[in-house]
């Protein structure tokens, strides 16, 4: 806080404030009326005259304020008379000299001070005329010149009551010394009037100087004892019997009178008087006198009016400018109608002018007047033309009181529009010319437009302009937000608790189920729409940012008309504003679909969890580069042996015999190459150095970091290969053992068939073919069991050789003649067999080859074709075998090439089969490097098809 300093003139500052005579003395109407007239012209709750003292200041007139003086060291007002030009704080919290004052931090809790230093007569400093309010303001120029006005006004009080203190004790003094002549000369050169009359009903004057003839026109002459006019007789009838009692009450309590009362000038014209006067009962030739000092307050008085006028006008734009009306018709409709009424015109217009052409936009006029919104006229018609077409700041408005006594007079705008008075001004939006404010009457006006008047239109000019503005910009950003996915807005919580969105896109119907100008009243209905398990919570987090002023954000549900409760996402940054509400700028979209997948996702992840965690096959997530253990299941370790803790820490060829690595070479290529790697088997280590098997697959993916992971299934595989060995035991000891009596069995049928044992019987007959048939498919089947059994075990031996395709295709097709011919299928090799060589075991191949043609031509509709076809990849050669039969049903797809998986495993289907066949394919086209799959074929029928690695020659 910066304490005013002393002024250098302070001695001879002090003691013409003594001279004044205005120190501690009673409170005056005279100067409480214009504290009063600011404080309401201006909207402030404190208004004040403060004198500057020795240590203090002490108020003359005080508006607003409870106490009669505070500290000098702590005043605006003492550095207020350091300068001879007003001094405005508008923000005193923001100025270094003030922001630590005691009457800023603590009460009256100043924020906002705009003072006029008030002189004495010699130009002596000696206090102000101020306002004070507790919120930053901006007074514009011509509050600021209003101000100065009132501080004028006070300043020629002030003079007043120093002409008479310095009037009066120079009377006592030439009094008491009894030089008349000189006393007289002094009071004839002051500005006021000093007079001695009797108390009777004329006032008869004993004495009155001479200024009273510029006051009532009269010379003093003709006054004194009544000689041509007694001074009763200029009193305003209205004001006497006021005056009189006024004058009674201070003789019976023996104090001054003090009234302000019209006199009537030699001219006519009715002048306002202050009078001071007291009653000397010590006279020696009279009993009792009336002794005072009489002084012309009519241009104070006329100052006071037309402040007043200034302040209804003001107090109008007020009630304008704060309408409870939302459109812009209804404000500017308003607006125009209240202007009207108040210049007592006929009509009023806000026009658009664009190019020549006048349009009226807003209207308001008296009954029966044909001007309507819309209508458009040309520009030259228009007595507008003169102020839009106008260069200059001055030719941008006009007033003309009397058309008929106008220069213009003669324009085509009166011969087409003749009018008695008219007043026109431009209308400016974003800094180009709108169109005019404009009022006119068919009469003309006795007295030309006053300043207040002329004021108050470009005051509305200027109002209008920022309307226009706004609600352009109002437009321009609701067809911007309108476009947005959700809604834009400003949300405003005030202290008392009551909310509302000043700002919204149009969206806020949608989801709030409120329009834009609702929801700027009152925002609770929107309140009703949170679903209740979320209320709580959103308006926890909105305290929280109301306290912190940190950003808001919240999920929660909003209830929907159409969808039920739908998700939506708040973000807002939040503003304290100066009358302790808080302001968030923020942003609300649907965020529906995306929670609920969120949401789906963690009920998803939580399942995977659960699987991940109970699953009885053990499962790794590892970082491709370092392979370092992130996630892993507890049936991974249990066999191991190891705690949890202990196996993340060990190495990979800690659990993994070295003898495996050409195997696992090998799986870390496949997964760069192709991104997974597996099945293959191998051992792990347990912690006490026995070894388990395991079987192994893998795959490479991404996280969302884009980090490479690889997830791997370790299955513990002890219990079934202990399963598989027994079960290829009992395979092999069974095949071996149904072989030889099979044999027997078959040669017997044979010789049977044959007749060895003479003619049988036609039905014994058949029941030596039919035993024969299952005998052979008995033999078939024991055949496969040891096919597949070698096959598993690596025991079947193949002998892989570069070779071309074209002859074992042809091969495998003579081979299955006689069962098509048998089938009433035929086998269709496509016409152009291209020339390629492949990597294989030629009869293992044809093998494997006639198990699908076999199956194409068992499920073939008689008549129909299996076509073989070729097709040439970079490093693989697909052989398709497609028939048109029914297909293979979507169920069993996934059992296809499993051991012994029929589609029709009852004991009554009608084809008959091992459901080894396509087990053994499988095997020996994954041990020729080659896979073998199954696709739906085009239209109808199944297409199955063998992969084989393709030799390129050079």
């Amino acid at each position: 806080m910066k304490t005013p300093p002393i002024p250098e003139n302070e001695t001879e500052r002090q003691r013409a404030l003594v001279e004044t005579g205005l120190l501690n003395r009673e409170c005056e109407e005279r100067f409480d009326r214009i504290t009063r007239l600011a404080r309401e012209l201006f909207s402030v709750p404190i208004a004040l005259v403060s004198l500057i003292d020795q240590d203090r200041q002490w108020f003359k007139s005080c508006q607003g304020l409870g106490v009669k003086e505070t500290p000098r060291s702590i005043s605006f007002c003492g550095h207020t008379i350091l300068d001879n030009v007003p001094l405005i704080v508008e923000n005193a919290l923001e100025d270094a000299r003030f922001s630590e004052n005691p009457l800023v931090i603590g009460a009256p809790h100043i924020c906002f001070y705009a003072g006029i230093p008030l002189h004495t007569r010699s130009g002596h400093s000696i206090g102000t005329f101020c306002l004070i309010d507790t919120q930053p303001r901006v007074l514009s120029p011509e509050q600021i010149t209003i101000l100065e006005d009132l501080a004028a006004t006070v300043e020629e009080l002030i003079h007043a009551d120093e002409l008479r203190h310095q009037s009066c004790s120079a009377l006592e003094t030439e009094l008491v010394a009894n030089h008349h002549d000189q006393m007289a000369s002094i009071i004839n050169n002051m500005p006021g009037v000093t007079y001695r009359c009797l108390p009777d009903e004329h006032w008869t004057m004993l004495y009155i100087s001479g200024q009273v003839d510029q006051v009532s026109g009269y010379p003093a002459e003709e006054l004194i004892g009544n000689q041509s006019i007694c001074y009763a007789d200029l009193i305003h009838p209205d004001d006497a019997p006021a005056l009189e009692k006024a004058v009674a009450a201070a003789m019976t309590d023996d104090t001054e009178w003090h009234f302000e009362y019209r006199i009537k000038h030699r001219d006519g014209a009715w002048r306002w008087v202050e009078e001071r006067g007291k009653c000397i009962r010590n006279d020696a030739t009279y009993p009792v006198i009336l002794e005072g000092f009489i002084v012309d307050v009519t241009r104070e008085r006329n100052t006071a009016s037309q402040l007043n006028k200034h302040h209804d006008a003001l107090m109008l734009l007020n009630e304008i400018a704060f309408s409870s009306h939302v459109t812009l018709d209804e404000k500017i409709n308003y607006a125009l109608k209240k202007a009207r009424h108040y210049l007592n015109m006929d009509l009023a217009i806000l026009s658009q002018i664009e190019g020549d052409v006048y349009t009226v936009r807003w209207v308001d006029a008296v009954l029966g007047t044909a001007i309507y919104a819309g209508q458009s006229f040309a520009l030259g018609h228009t007595w507008c033309h003169h102020v839009f077409s106008g260069d200059s700041e001055q030719a941008r408005e006009l007033f003309i009181a009397n058309a008929e006594s106008c220069e213009l007079k003669h324009h085509p705008c009166y011969e087409k529009h003749p009018l008695g008075a008219y007043t026109g001004i431009v209308i400016e939006v974003e800094g180009s010319a709108f169109g005019t404010l404009n009022f006119s009457a068919g009469n003309a006006r006795l007295e030309d437009y006053d300043d207040r008047e002329k004021l108050f239109i470009r005051l509305l000019a200027r109002w209008l302009s920022g309307v226009l503005a706004s609600s352009l910009h109002h437009e321009r950003l609701s067809k911007l937000t309108a476009q947005l996915p959700g809604v834009i807005y400003q949300f405003r919580r005030f202290a008392d608790g009551r909310v509302t969105f000043p700002f919204s896109s149009p969206q806020i119907l949608a989801l709030y189920g409120l329009t834009p100008e609702e929801a700027a009243h009152d925002a609770t209905p929107a309140w009703a729409k949170i679903h209740p398990d979320d209320l709580d919570a959103v308006s926890v987090s909105i305290e929280h940012s109301a306290n912190t002023l940190g950003d808001w954000q919240a999920t929660y549900r909003v209830q929907s008309n159409e969808h039920g409760y739908r998700w939506v996402l708040g973000q807002a940054k939040p503003e304290r504003l100066a009358d302790g509400s808080t302001l968030w700028h923020g942003y609300l979209r649907d965020v529906h679909e995306q929670e609920q997948a969120r949401l789906a996702l963690e009920s998803s992840e939580a399942r995977l969890r659960g699987l991940f965690d109970f699953s009885p096959i053990g499962i790794a997530l590892n970082d491709f580069e370092t392979g370092q253990f992130i996630d892993l299941n507890d049936a991974l370790i249990d066999p191991t042996g190891y705690s949890r803790d202990e196996f993340v820490s060990l190495s990979y060829w800690d659990v993994t015999p070295k003898e495996y690595l050409p195997e696992e070479e090998q799986a870390l290529l496949s997964l760069k190459t192709t991104g997974r790697y597996g099945p293959f088997e191998k051992e792990y280590i347990r912690k006490d150095g026995s070894r388990y098997p395991v079987r192994l697959q893998g795959m490479l993916s991404r996280e969302q970091n884009g980090q490479q992971v690889i997830w791997s299934l370790i299955e513990d595989i002890t219990e079934r290969r202990k399963l598989d060995k027994m079960k290829d035991q009992f395979i092999s000891t069974v095949s071996h053992e149904l072989r030889t009596p099979l044999t027997s069995i078959q040669g017997s049928l044979g010789l049977l068939k044959g007749g060895a044992a003479g003619a049988l019987p036609e039905k014994a007959q058949s029941l030596v073919n039919a035993a024969e048939r299952n005998a052979k498919r008995l033999t078939t089947l024991i055949n496969d069991l040891l096919d597949i059994e070698k096959l598993v075990a690596g025991k079947m031996p193949m002998n892989v050789s570069v070779q071309p395709l074209a002859p074992l295709l042809h091969e495998a097709i003579e081979a299955m003649h006689g069962y098509s011919k048998q089938h009433q299928v035929f086998i269709q090799l496509s016409d152009a067999v291209p020339s390629v060589w492949v990597e294989v075991d030629g009869p293992r191949f044809i093998q494997a080859l006639n198990n699908l043609l076999s199956n194409a031509i068992k499920f073939s509709p008689m008549g129909k074709a299996v076509e073989i076809a070729v097709k040439l990849h970079q490093d693989t050669v697909e052989i398709s075998v497609r028939d048109y039969g029914a297909g293979v049903a979507p169920e069993f797809r996934a059992s296809l090439f499993q051991r012994f998986a029929q589609a029709d495993g009852s004991n009554t289907r009608k084809l008959s089969g091992t459901g080894l066949g396509l087990a053994i394919s499988q095997e020996i086209c994954q041990q020729m490097r080659g896979d073998i799959g199954y696709r739906d074929a085009v239209g109808e029928g199944a297409d199955f098809f063998i992969s084989l690695p393709r030799y390129h020659q050079c």
